[in-house]
């Protein structure tokens, strides 16, 4: 959905204002990081996260382990799927409302596909699966979802060593 006709004058120090309305359909707070890019003629902000940064590293590194462990590898931020080895439909799509409730409670637990939890309003997870949450020095950052046939030791380990990678891209 492209916004069209807000103004904004620019200041002495060169900031503008980036109007309330924006702020909340894109859930920037005070204090959020904004990457800004030129493209063409335009100044694009983009809200940064360290992880989408990043993105093409993640992505090859999860489709490098699932084609040798066979599990599924889901990685979120608060708010939205950036990357997964399932559907790159499902890249961008918001996390459901009750999912986002009740994800504390799914940490690091080894879930049935019987539970039928919705990840999206439109995906639900349909194999089982385990929850991790990614957060570096106690800032919360989102979750690793790995999905398997069955999760054991082996798919443990498995996504041990992911959210290891993972907090090396948040170190850097």
């Amino acid at each position: 959905m492209k916004m069209a006709g807000i103004v904004r004058r620019i200041d002495e120090l060169g900031r503008i204002v980036i109007p309330k309305e924006v702020r909340k359909r894109l859930r920037m707070d005070s204090g959020d990081l904004v990457d800004i890019s030129i493209l063409d003629e335009n100044v694009v902000l983009t809200k940064f996260h360290p992880l989408n940064h990043d993105a093409m590293l993640l992505s090859s590194f999860c489709e490098s382990l699932k084609e040798t462990f066979h599990s599924d590898i889901i990685i979120t931020n608060v708010n939205s799927i950036i990357y997964n080895t399932l559907d790159d439909c499902l890249n961008n799509e918001e996390l459901n409302g009750e999912f986002k409730k009740r994800v504390n409670s799914f940490l690091e637990k080894e879930m049935s596909a019987l539970t039928k939890l919705n990840l999206t309003d439109t995906f639900y997870l349909n194999r089982d699966f385990i929850i991790y949450e990614i957060k570096l020095a106690e800032e919360h950052y989102g979750y690793l979802l790995l999905l398997d046939d069955m999760i054991g030791k082996k798919q443990k380990e498995l996504a041990n060593l992911i959210l290891n990678y993972v907090n090396k891209i948040l170190k850097n």
